[in-house]
């Protein structure tokens, strides 16, 4: 039997208030094997090789995945850690919530007089 070193850093869920808006304009959404622009809606991008979409420029700082299983999630976050790349990841119910809730209150504003 062979002896592996303990692992003393572990991927935990931290909570941070950001504006929604202002993710979507870094976002990469990965589907299975490819990902999207959240901000333009560009497709069949990596978030290992993309740093920038090709379509609007935009230099990627957060990744969110629509992929359910918590070993696929940790191979992403792995793969993040390993590849020393720059992103964050978003996890999806928090962003789609929050998003949900400031359309439907965009929906019942008021408008200015």
């Amino acid at each position: 039997m062979t002896d592996r070193p303990k692992q003393t850093h572990k991927f935990m869920r931290v909570y941070q208030e950001l504006e929604p808006e202002e993710i979507k304009k870094k976002l990469m959404i990965i589907e299975d094997l490819y990902g999207a622009c959240a901000s333009c809606g560009q497709l069949g991008l990596t978030f290992t090789k993309n740093k920038t979409c090709p379509g609007c420029k935009t230099t990627f700082a957060y990744v969110m995945t629509k992929l359910k299983n918590p070993a696929d999630i940790h191979k992403i976050l792995a793969r993040i850690k390993s590849e020393g790349l720059a992103l964050t990841m978003i996890e999806k119910d928090d962003y789609e919530r929050t998003s949900a809730r400031d359309a439907v209150g965009d929906l019942f504003s008021k408008p200015a007089q």
